[in-house]
């Protein structure tokens, strides 16, 4: 029993150590160099009243995981991205190149019980923008519709963070902590209107997440929430403090013979901190649950799920609360060709409204892991 709670204990760690890595490269085999890429393309139609008509965006995810000894393992990741945003006017706005690279390195002080991480984010992607392109930025930042990129560039930020994981009778409980520095960028580009847009010099975050998970049943329940604390944006001659953030996760994996089912939650609230002119501020709670399946095919795992989500959101420039839902259903099939090439082709449609506007967007992607 033990032996199986230290285990649990190492797969806890696994993930809440990841605190700094980038979305391309956290699904890590510890002992194998890989390679992951693959594309993914997202449309979203919007009826009229938002003042968007459509977003498209497509990406290709570029990672490689590195471990240098069974202790020590190196991760860089980052994404080639195109974004294009029309309005209801007919113009439109396009951001593309590559996102800010992310490099991180990970060691276990002690293994299965103790993880070290470092990360850097060079400053690579695109974090000046012209006004039509801060239009389309803002409509991918969102926890409710699912863009696979979410921020394009930013200043030069350090992560450090610790994460230990200790076997508790039954349960296997995980804390992290992490520290985030943040450097100055210039997010508006110059024009004629404003020849000299200010500089914004983003807060540091402090991080801290907890994590449990226990055998319940015949399947594993997994749980962490993670709270994130920022001290002041300085944007220009304003200074303003943003709200606390906290996620909440839940999960409950079950094996049915050969295939399995995942049940799962989440929860993001960001809370609301002071306001400025430039620097309004907000409060929102977005939430999820959803449904995926594992069903073996043939020499492949088919993964069907389904997900609803609710938004709510209230600003300090408008009276009264925003709310937004989404439904979506989709579908993976994750075909391992030979011992170190996999490949994933998924689709995904959604369909719902924001503010009592509605929406639809359809996803297809295809992922590919290669084990040097």
């Amino acid at each position: 029993m033990r032996r199986h709670t230290v285990s649990a204990a190492g797969s806890l760690l696994a993930i809440v150590a990841v605190l700094a890595a980038p979305a391309a490269v956290r699904a890590q085999d510890p002992t194998r160099a890989r390679i992951i890429s693959g594309a993914e393309f997202y449309s979203i139609s919007f009826d009229a009243g938002t003042g968007t008509k459509s977003v498209r965006e497509m990406i290709v995810p570029i990672g490689l995981v590195l471990p240098v000894s069974q202790r020590l393992t190196f991760d860089i990741g980052t994404y080639a991205v195109s974004v294009e945003r029309e309005d209801e006017n007919g113009t439109t706005a396009t951001i593309s190149g590559v996102t800010d690279v992310m490099v991180r390195a990970g060691y276990q002080i002690k293994p299965d019980f103790a993880t070290l991480t470092f990360g850097l984010s060079l400053p690579t992607g695109q974090g000046t923008l012209t006004r039509d392109q801060l239009l389309a930025a803002g409509t991918v930042a969102s926890d409710l519709i699912p863009f696979p990129v979410t921020s394009f560039g930013a200043g030069l930020t350090a992560t450090t963070g610790l994460a230990i994981a200790v076997p508790a009778g039954s349960w296997a409980i995980g804390l992290a902590g992490s520290y985030r520095y943040n450097a100055s960028y210039d997010p508006i580009a110059p024009d004629a209107n404003d020849p000299n847009p200010p500089t914004l010099t983003p807060g540091s975050e402090f991080r801290v997440r907890l994590g449990a998970d226990r055998l319940v049943g015949q399947g594993r329940l997994m749980m962490g929430v993670t709270y994130s604390t920022f001290s002041q944006d300085e944007f220009g001659a304003d200074r303003a403090s943003p709200g606390p953030r906290v996620i909440s996760q839940l999960s409950w994996n079950v094996p049915l013979g050969n295939n399995s089912m995942s049940l799962y939650f989440w929860d993001v609230y960001r809370g609301e901190g002071d306001a400025t002119a430039s620097l309004p501020s907000f409060k929102q709670n977005t939430f999820a649950v959803g449904l995926v399946g594992g069903f073996r095919m043939g020499s492949g795992i088919l993964r069907p799920s389904l997900e609803f989500r609710q938004q709510s959101t209230e600003t300090t420039a408008a009276a009264g609360t925003e709310s937004g839902t989404l439904f979506g259903i989709g579908a993976r099939y994750q075909w391992q060709l030979g011992q170190r090439f996999t490949v994933i082709p998924g689709a995904r449609f959604d369909t719902g409204s924001i503010a009592d506007i509605g929406f639809t967007g359809m996803s297809g992607s295809l992922g590919l892991r290669f084990g040097l």
